[in-house]
């Protein structure tokens, strides 16, 4: 269940945002942007410092061989300035728990790792690894965030961390994402897509749904990393490449266009964590049609088109039956005019979930939780 709120909540005066730091700029914005969020809402009442932290604390000496970590500044074995809370934003981090006073909280953004990394040889599986560690380590601390309550309940589920200790505080949705002026008009039959191309993301059902003769004249709107070689093979297999628009990463205000101009935003994955793209759609009051997945009906509430998926466990081939469906509903949207203007205000609506107030009550709550464990 959800922490109890109060406007009463008293802010930490110094709180210090631990973050991962990425190896290369540009990497892991994501991350970046959570913990930017953060700070946001306990600002000014707080004062936040944010201190960015490998996930290997490797002497100067020892770093010559990994030139990916040549340019990281190595944590103190003790922090030594005051912090009246420390918030590692991500669970990588946090294996330097001991490095920081009491108390302290993790964000665990998911554990979609434990299903779709392999244990192997390889990058692969030493990351498994270095995410099972994290996951033993935050046993240690006063408090875990989730971003949704489905991401609390897995972890109740899977890991022995206590029921109570478990805090769920939405991802902040920030003010400049909103709808687009009154009488702009957006692109017909533009489907945006947002993510990585995991195989988490079930980018095989949203080609398939495209292929259909519900989506006949639709085209798809890419943002994010390119398709792995076998999407891009399938996709020209299904005879779909000349109508999908591959933006790549795109800078926050490319990214706000496109949410203000696309016609309807299509989610079709397995499982998220929480789902950015929904909340950041319904937001700038752009329709979304989504799966069943993991925290997605949670985020999108009653705006979202919830399309419930037969299957949603990875599998080579994808469940056509689920892409037929999809494609259905995004038709819908597509060709409704009075449908995405239900959508759009009912999205807007329930955007304010995530808006900074919203946000703020539940971070405090979770903070003085913490708290009282010490």
């Amino acid at each position: 269940m959800m922490a109890e709120t109060s406007s009463h909540l008293r802010p930490p005066g110094k709180v210090l945002l631990v973050q991962p730091r990425a190896p290369h700029p540009g990497e892991w914005l994501s991350m970046t942007r959570y913990t930017a969020g953060i700070a946001s809402v306990l600002q000014p009442a707080s004062d936040v410092e944010v201190v960015s932290a490998a996930h290997v604390n490797m002497p100067r000496p020892f770093r010559k061989p990994f030139p990916r970590y040549a340019g990281f500044d190595s944590l103190p074995y003790r922090w030594r300035k005051p912090a009246d809370l420390v918030h590692f934003t991500d669970p990588y981090v946090a294996i330097h728990q001991g490095r920081f006073p009491r108390p302290r909280v993790v964000t665990v953004h998911d554990i979609i790792t434990l299903d779709y990394v392999p244990w192997q040889f390889g990058a692969q599986g030493v990351w498994r690894g270095i995410f099972v560690r994290s996951l033993r380590a935050i046993r240690k601390l006063e408090g875990v965030i989730t971003p949704s309550e489905f991401t609390r309940l897995q972890l109740i589920e899977r890991t022995p961390l206590e029921p109570g200790r478990i805090q769920t505080v939405p991802v902040l949705v920030p003010d400049e994402i909103s709808p687009p002026a009154e009488g702009r008009r957006r692109c017909e039959g533009a489907i945006l897509s947002i993510g990585t191309g995991a195989r988490y993301k079930n980018l095989p059902v949203l080609l398939h749904a495209l292929a259909r003769p519900e989506l006949r004249g639709a085209r798809l709107i890419r943002v994010g990393a390119p398709f792995f070689p076998a999407t891009m093979a399938l996709a020209e297999k299904l005879g779909v490449v000349d109508r999908i628009e591959f933006r790549g990463i795109v800078s926050d205000g490319e990214l706000l266009d496109l949410l203000r101009s696309a016609t309807v935003l299509a989610q079709p994955s397995l499982t998220e964590g929480f789902g950015m793209p929904v909340a950041e759609a319904m937001a700038a009051g752009l329709p979304v049609i989504t799966s069943n997945g993991g925290a997605l009906p949670e985020v999108a509430g009653a705006a979202g088109g919830v399309v419930p998926f037969r299957q949603l466990s990875y599998s080579p081939t994808p469940d056509l039956d689920d892409a037929r469906d999809f494609a259905v509903a995004l038709a819908e949207v597509l060709d409704d005019g009075a449908l995405r203007a239900s959508m759009r205000e009912a999205g807007i609506r329930e955007a304010e979930r995530f808006r900074a107030p919203a946000v703020r009550e539940r971070l405090l709550a979770a903070y003085a939780a913490a708290s009282e464990r010490c």
